[in-house]
């Protein structure tokens, strides 16, 4: 009986062990597709409207000087507030023009497929030099805040919550428990201090809009033949590409004759060269959206179709370089647009050349792709959202501890007999 007890709570031990180890997700590292595309689209307008805020090194404030304040987005997170039920993209940034700092709320139009703006908050500099202002990023369990915090003389005299529920951005009227938090920037009139890692361009920014253009990338269900093509196919590929990467944006779209199309054709935007085709997706009736790398960008596509043309095997519809990757609905939708485009040249005969490939990696990393999950740079220690791995390491440590006092007390037997 002692024997079987013992490898019972071995058995337990091991169990509650493994799943304190055990990392449980968050559930704002589930965004992706259309969602990510919309989003990243956001976060660019914004970047593109105030710029971006960098400083040389980590750590340091940005500078401020002659009354100049600063402008740029500081840091951008996809928050679940309202108990993990739908992503909120959220950017913080200066305004020196308005003589502010800003955070804005955007929230997911399924209907209309667009980021809408749920919240706008906006808090001035104060000409004291002993008051401060401070945006920061809470939680208590499920619920997540955007906290405004002031402080006079370094003694906080004021916090306003912010959160977001059912879609409804709320501001609290009596600050709710708030079991941690961490600083995003700090202001007054003579500093600007932000938090977050905002030096070599904005690292933090930085890695964040590159994951929004994986995810938004990721949700593609069209099957990747990249690593079947011939290397014939390959070649006349890359061709085309070469002199799609020096366009920042092409439209067949934007011409009405094929005169101006083909003088379109020579006007270059960028020094960027190609260098490798990372995807190419099969939209049918001979287009293909192909994704590529240059030596300044990963984020780069194209359309083509395909002809029969003898000197031009592929026609060039669509290019962008350090672009946002297309997602599922955008491709359905651009893809209609350019089948009526009287342009477009006729579909070429056959299929593209590919070569033989065992069935089961045929399409096999499709899946893979659509299910990759967007993972954010988070302000909050992760290790405050796992209370199961704390509740199982309590559980293992009181059954280590149970164990011991057993055989301490059986040994204690066996020696008065």
């Amino acid at each position: 009986m002692k024997k079987k007890l013992y490898k019972l709570i071995c058995l337990i031990c091991v169990f509650t062990a493994m799943l304190s180890c055990i990392s449980i997700p968050a559930r704002a590292d589930g965004i992706a597709g259309k969602e990510a595309s919309v989003f990243a689209y956001a976060l660019n307008d914004k970047m593109y409207q105030y710029g971006v805020i960098s400083t040389g090194e980590p750590g340091s404030d940005v500078e401020m000087s002659g009354g100049n304040y600063p402008s740029g987005v500081i840091y951008s997170d996809v928050i679940y507030f309202d108990n993990n039920d739908s992503p909120y993209l959220v950017i913080f940034r200066a305004d020196g023009a308005e003589q502010n700092v800003t955070f804005d709320i955007f929230k997911y139009n399924e209907k209309l497929e667009r980021a809408e703006a749920i919240a706008v908050v906006s808090k001035g500099y104060n000409t004291d030099a002993g008051v401060e202002g401070q945006f920061a990023v809470g939680e208590n369990g499920d619920t997540k805040y955007i906290i405004y915090r002031e402080y006079t003389n370094s003694v906080e005299t004021n916090a306003e919550y912010y959160t977001v529920i059912d879609g409804t951005a709320y501001k609290y009227i009596q600050s709710p428990p708030c079991a941690a938090s961490s600083g995003v920037v700090s202001w007054n009139s003579q500093f600007f201090r932000p938090y977050v890692d905002v030096s070599s361009g904005n690292a933090a920014l930085t890695v964040f809009f590159s994951q929004l253009k994986d995810a938004s990338g990721a949700g593609v269900s069209y099957e990747d033949i990249s690593e079947r093509i011939t290397a014939e196919e390959t070649e006349r590929l890359e061709n085309v590409l070469s002199r799609a990467a020096k366009f920042t944006n092409f439209e067949i779209g934007s011409y009405s004759t094929i005169t101006d199309y083909n003088l379109g054709l020579t006007r270059r935007d960028t020094d960027d060269k190609f260098y490798l085709i990372t995807n190419l997706y099969d939209l049918g009736d001979e287009i293909y959206y192909a994704r590529f790398s240059t030596d300044k960008s990963f984020y780069n596509y194209a359309l083509l179709r395909r002809t029969d043309d003898s000197e031009e095997p592929y026609q060039l519809l669509v290019a962008k370089t350090d672009s946002i990757p297309l997602s599922d609905t955008e491709l359905k939708r651009l893809k209609e647009v350019l089948n009526r485009n009287k342009l477009v040249a006729q579909a070429a005969r056959g299929s593209i050349e590919t070569e033989s490939v065992p069935f089961l990696h045929i399409g096999s990393n499709d899946a893979k792709e659509t299910e990759k999950p967007l993972k954010m740079p988070k302000l909050i220690d992760p290790s405050l959202r796992r209370p199961a791995a704390l509740i199982g390491g309590g559980a293992s440590i009181l059954a280590l501890i149970f164990l011991w006092i057993y055989l301490a007390m059986g040994e204690e037997e066996e020696r008065y007999r």
